[in-house]
C-alpha cells in the first residue's frame, strides 16, 4: 500500500512538473528542514541560496548606505526596507514615470533619494530606449527577432517591430561624481540592474572601486542575446579584480539551451568586507 502511495505521488510530480515546464516555470521542493540547528554554529541556518540572507549577513549594520542603480518601479527599494531596520538608499531611475510613482509613494521617507538620473562612466547626455515594459528598457538595443522579443510583444500586445517604444535623452552622471557632492564617505550595497549598462556604472566607480569603499556589490548579468553586445563576467572582473574585490557568489545557473533569458545575479565583496566575514564565519578555518 505505501509503495503505490510513493509511486503515485512521483507520477503527480513529474505530471505537474511537465506541464509547469510548458509555462517556463519550475518546480522545487521546499525542505522541511529549513529551521533546522546547524550542526556548526546550532542555530538555524541562513538559506545560502538567498540574495536577501546573504546581504544581511554580510552588512551587519541596522541603517546601512544603499545604492540602488536600476530602480525601476522600486523593487529593490521595498527588499531592501524589508532586510534592514533603517537603510538609507540612493535610487537612480532614469524612466520618469516610474520616477514620479515612486516620489508619490515615498514623499514622506527621509531616508530615500530618488534620482530621476542614469549612472554610467562619465557625465554626459545619451538617448535611453524605452520598451513596452519599463523594466527591459535599456541604453542598449535589442536585437529583433529573438524568442524574447517575441514573447515579451506577445505579452505586451504590440508588435514585436514596436517593442520599443521611444528613445529620449537621458542626462548621465558617475557614482564617483554622485558620492562627492554629497559628501558620502563610503556605500554598504551598490545594487546594478541596468539591462546590460552594469559595466559601465562600475566604470563610473573606479575611485569608489579603487579605494575599496563600496563593500558589496550585486549585479546582474544577462548572457542571452537579447541586448546588443551582451556582457561577460570578464567585462566586469576586469574592473573588479585588480581591486582584490572577490567573488562571493552567484544567484543561479543555466545556460543557453535550457534558458532563452539566460542571466544571473553575481555578488562581489570588499576585501575588508571579506576579512571581516572570514572573522564572523564558523565555516572557515582562521
Amino acid at each position: 500500500m505505501k509503495t503505490s502511495f510513493i509511486n503515485d505521488e512521483v507520477i503527480l510530480k513529474n505530471f505537474i512538473g511537465k506541464i509547469a515546464n510548458r509555462f517556463g516555470y519550475k518546480i522545487i521542493k521546499i525542505s522541511s528542514k529549513v529551521d533546522k540547528v546547524d550542526e556548526v554554529t546550532k542555530k538555524s541556518p541562513i538559506n545560502r541560496n538567498s540574495l536577501d540572507d546573504i546581504n544581511k549577513f554580510i552588512i551587519r549594520k541596522s541603517e546601512p548606505v544603499i545604492f540602488d542603480v536600476g530602480a525601476n518601479n522600486g523593487q529593490s527599494i521595498k527588499r531592501y526596507k524589508k532586510i534592514f531596520e533603517k537603510p538609507t538608499i540612493h535610487s537612480f531611475e532614469p524612466v520618469t514615470d516610474e520616477i514620479n510613482k515612486l516620489k508619490e509613494k515615498y514623499k514622506n521617507d527621509k531616508n530615500l533619494f530618488l534620482n530621476n538620473l542614469a549612472v554610467g562612466e562619465k557625465i554626459g547626455n545619451l538617448d535611453f530606449n524605452i520598451n513596452a515594459k519599463s523594466s527591459h528598457s535599456s541604453f542598449k538595443k535589442l536585437i529583433p527577432n529573438t524568442t524574447f522579443i517575441k514573447k515579451r510583444s506577445a505579452q505586451a500586445y504590440v508588435n514585436s517591430e514596436k517593442y520599443t517604444v521611444k528613445k529620449i535623452p537621458t542626462k548621465i552622471i558617475t557614482l564617483d561624481d554622485y558620492v562627492k557632492q554629497n559628501n558620502i564617505e563610503n556605500i554598504d550595497i551598490l545594487k546594478i540592474d541596468t539591462q546590460g549598462y552594469e559595466d559601465k556604472v562600475l566604470l563610473g566607480a573606479q575611485n569608489l572601486i579603487k579605494d575599496n569603499r563600496i563593500k558589496f556589490i550585486e549585479l546582474e548579468l544577462i548572457f542571452s542575446e537579447i541586448y546588443e553586445s551582451p556582457l561577460q563576467i570578464y567585462d566586469i572582473e576586469k574592473i573588479l579584480i585588480p581591486n582584490n574585490y572577490k567573488l562571493f557568489g552567484i544567484s543561479e545557473a543555466g545556460s543557453l539551451i535550457s534558458n532563452f533569458i539566460f542571466q544571473s545575479d553575481f555578488l562581489y565583496i570588499s576585501p575588508d568586507a571579506y576579512e571581516d566575514f572570514k572573522s564572523n564565519s564558523p565555516y572557515l578555518n582562521n
